[in-house]
């Protein structure tokens, strides 16, 4: 009696915390929500299938099969639950002999704290019956983390089996919204099950998945296991996504094609389809990752050298042809371990690292995204401030890309944000904005240090467009966090990334207002920007010095809090961010027409 009382009890208690969950599913967020995914808005077998339907007809039957699986692809949603659940069905067999269910079948879940650190969420629970389900915090486990605050979540989804149903819980109470698509332009990685995905543990160690993590870009995965044989029909559907880069990692597979001449000539058409729909677009040739039991065994060492000779061969073909932005990763420059692959070929969680590593290394180069030694060289994500970051780079871009011609682009922080021109709900110095500032471009963002503005020029945002004119006013938020010689050092790394991107703008750098706190670390850092800005050929300005009194201290009546300008700070700064004698220009034109009005 007692033991059935306990049960009637357990399973009471189990009925109401699931009923204290609320339930999302993605395909009703009223928009597109799955990341890395191509081809978006068109027809579908299932949401999750990585191909449209369209390509069933013209695709060879196993790469549309392998097309059904959702590796690479990705969820975010921003929550500040303290438990997050996911349930869903899946189309195939939940495991493999060499690689486990939760890379086969299952889900991972990042998330980045307020200052961009990127952060794993382990699982606390999971299992695979006919729905798998996984659970991320629970009880004396919960996610509370950085004080509780909502954060932003990226879910990514099983890298060998279709998902065929999804829904994505949190405690009821708790706020939840799905992000909109990313507007980057992708990272496209073509290859064999190597870029699939085996043998990672779980999804978010397939190496396509850790680049698209490091470089913060999106990473679009059309690995397809036994697959790569560098068909037209799968390069064309290649050429339809308009990349910022293009992988081809097939050699895993198509070193079966013989002889060598066949595989050269394979690439170099490959290679050439590409260059006929994208003509400038960088296209990286990868190397046989290599057979670590090859010392051992002469067959697998010749089956590595035979592909790696092949493709050499490709890539010096096209370069003496003339054929633009293509690159080679080389086998010594993968550098994989021989302890690396799970049974000879497939990379483990440690090869996908090495793998990602070379990736990472090569796509700075190729796409001109360096890191540098300080902090401030090194672009990161942030979500300090309470509206959408996100949503705020996505913004810009689509701006940037209709194609405009801009007098005056301004990049800085909150004071260039919260000024004007934007639909954002503070608008500080909106009269003087309107008056003197209209048709600029402005990219600020609020709470931005140097390394988030670095992330957002690396980030697709000066694409599109063109500028007269780029006036720049960054550091503030990292004084108290960073060294002087940081902050000059993280201003240097950025106004480089700036002019590789808009060579034909004018820079000018604006020294940082003055400010109540830290004042003179101020003053001596504004010395220093200015030293830097006669280094680097680029005009220096300090329209601030309008913002003090007679006797050099802080004009206070001119700020909303010591360190953003009101609209009367703002007209007395504004003429620092125009052309030379613009100012006067429009101030006549506004004396006119109130004279013809009268």
């Amino acid at each position: 009696m007692k033991r059935s009382l306990l049960l009637i009890f357990t399973v009471l208690l189990g009925a109401k915390a699931f009923a204290q969950v609320k339930w999302y599913n993605p395909m009703e967020a009223g928009f597109p929500v799955i990341q890395n995914q191509g081809w978006v808005g068109e027809e579908r077998e299932t949401p999750y299938y990585r191909f449209p339907l369209r390509a069933k007809e013209t695709l060879r039957g196993s790469v549309w099969g392998l097309g059904r699986h959702s590796a690479g692809e990705c969820i975010t949603f921003t929550t500040n639950a303290k438990e997050i659940y996911v349930k869903y069905t899946v189309s195939g067999g939940k495991a493999m002999n060499h690689m486990p269910a939760t890379g086969v079948s299952g889900v991972d879940l990042y998330t980045k704290d307020r200052h961009g650190k990127e952060l794993w969420v382990g699982a606390s629970s999971y299992s695979f019956g006919d729905t798998v389900r996984f659970q991320f915090g629970r009880a004396n486990q919960q996610l509370d983390y950085d004080g509780g605050r909502h954060h932003l979540y990226t879910l990514y989804l099983p890298l060998y089996n279709g998902v065929k149903y999804m829904e994505i819980g949190v405690n009821e109470g708790a706020m939840f919204e799905f992000e909109e698509l990313r507007q980057d332009r992708p990272i496209v990685a073509y290859g064999s099950s190597i870029a699939q995905g085996a043998c990672a543990s779980r999804p978010g160690m397939a190496w396509t998945n850790i680049l698209h993590r490091r470089m913060g870009r999106p990473v679009y995965n059309l690995g397809f296991s036994g697959n790569a044989f560098y068909e037209k029909s799968i390069i064309d559907y290649l050429g339809e996504i308009d990349a910022k880069a293009y992988i081809l990692d097939g050699l895993p597979n198509s070193h079966t094609i013989a002889p060598m001449e066949v595989l050269t000539d394979t690439i170099v058409k490959a290679v050439k389809q590409l260059r006929e729909v994208r003509p400038n677009t960088p296209i990286l040739l990868a190397d046989h990752l290599g057979y670590p039991h090859g010392g051992t065994i002469k067959y697998w060492k010749g089956q590595e050298d035979y592909a790696n000779k092949a493709q050499k061969a490709a890539y010096e073909k096209l370069i003496a042809e003339g054929v633009k932005h293509v690159y080679h990763l080389t086998y010594a420059e993968i550098g994989m371990h021989q302890d690396a692959t799970v049974e000879g070929i497939h990379p483990s969680d440690y090869g996908m690292v090495i793998y990602a590593d070379a990736y990472e290394k090569k796509m700075r180069e190729i796409l001109n995204e360096p890191i540098g030694e300080y902090k401030t060289t090194i672009p990161t994500e942030q979500s300090r401030d309470s509206y959408d970051w996100m949503e705020r780079h996505n913004t810009i871009i689509k701006l940037g890309r209709e194609g405009k011609h801009f007098e005056r682009v301004v990049i800085g922080n909150s004071i260039m944000h919260h000024w004007g021109g934007t639909d954002f709900r503070i608008k500080r110095g909106q009269e003087v904005w309107d008056t003197y500032m209209q048709g600029t471009h402005n990219m600020g963002c609020g709470f931005d240090r140097i390394e988030n503005m670095l992330w957002r020029v690396y980030h697709d945002e000066l694409d599109g467009f063109t500028a007269d004119n780029i006036y720049m006013m960054v550091g503030t938020n990292n004084i108290g966090q960073s060294s002087e010689e940081e902050i000059l050092g993280g201003i240097e790394h950025l106004v480089n990334a700036v002019r590789a991107r808009r060579p034909e703008a004018k820079v000018v750098l604006i020294a940082i207002f003055p400010r109540v706190r830290d004042f003179e670390f101020t003053k001596r850092l504004n010395v220093g920007i200015c030293n830097l800005a006669q280094r680097l050929g680029v005009e220096f300005r300090e329209p601030g010095v309008n913002l003090l009194k007679e006797d050099g201290s802080v004009d206070e009546s001119l700020f909303v809090d010591g360190l953003h300008p009101n609209n009367e700070g703002y007209s007395r700064v504004v003429d620092g961010f125009m052309e030379e004698g613009m100012k006067a220009k429009l101030e006549k034109q506004a004396k006119k027409s109130k004279k013809a009005k009268k």
